[in-house]
């Protein structure tokens, strides 16, 4: 085909189904087989790889699907959030999570998946493919035929040395950010103290003026 002789030496057009695999593995009782976490579609975040957040199976809990460090967990339902996250730990999840592994390593680097399924192009397939008006999902199998260009391995590489460099980057940033604004609130909190204010009583910045509020003197409040 025309297409496949432009594409560069050693890429190939293939469907996601023939690189990717969905796990099909279950616990039956997860605090019985020592399992301690739990992840629902509420833990994930749009557009963070990072799972921050997780249930404690010894809370009570009914997923069965199990999950294991490097796997990608990808929010079948309502796919337009856009819920995509990489396990780096292990536990069980939501039934409206899919659990993706590459089929061999040689061919798909398993670093790399995750930024597959974060493309624009992959989405609008899941979306397209779900079925329901309140709460649609898609399926396995149409996500399987979904079809991109895989690179050569030396070129998913490289690809995944930019990607997870620039995510460090984009993380870096956001802790940097959160740190700021912990600081602000604490000097704001100690600046902006009772302690460091004195009050006054408001009849002596007010008149009364036939029910209305009359200012006399400027309204502030004087800090030290």
């Amino acid at each position: 085909m025309k297409e496949e002789r432009e594409l560069k030496l050693g890429w190939r057009k293939v469907k996601f189904g023939d690189v990717v695999r969905l796990s099909k593995a279950r616990c039956a009782d997860p605090l019985a087989e020592g399992v301690e976490r739990f992840v629902g579609l509420e833990h994930l975040e749009p557009g963070d790889l990072r799972i921050r957040s997780w249930g404690n199976v010894a809370d009570g809990v009914t997923f069965t699907s199990v999950f294991k460090p490097g796997q990608v967990l990808f929010g079948k339902r309502r796919a337009y959030q856009r819920k995509v996250a990489v396990a780096d730990f292990s536990g069980v999840c939501s039934g409206d999570i899919y659990v993706f592994e590459s089929i061999d390593p040689k061919v798909l680097l398993p670093e790399l998946l995750p930024f597959i399924c974060q493309t624009d192009a992959f989405f609008d397939h899941a979306v397209g493919t779900s079925a329901g008006s309140l709460s649609p999902r898609t399926n396995w199998k149409s996500l399987a035929d979904f079809e991109f260009v895989l690179p050569s391995i030396e070129e998913q590489r490289r690809s995944v040395d930019l990607l997870q460099a620039a995510e460090l980057t984009v993380q870096a940033s956001e802790e940097a950010e959160l740190k700021a604004n912990e600081l602000l609130r604490s000097l704001s909190k100690q600046q902006f103290s009772d302690s460091n204010f004195t009050n006054k009583q408001l009849a002596s910045h007010y008149s009364i003026v036939s029910g209305q509020v009359d200012p006399v003197k400027q309204i502030i409040v004087i800090y030290h």
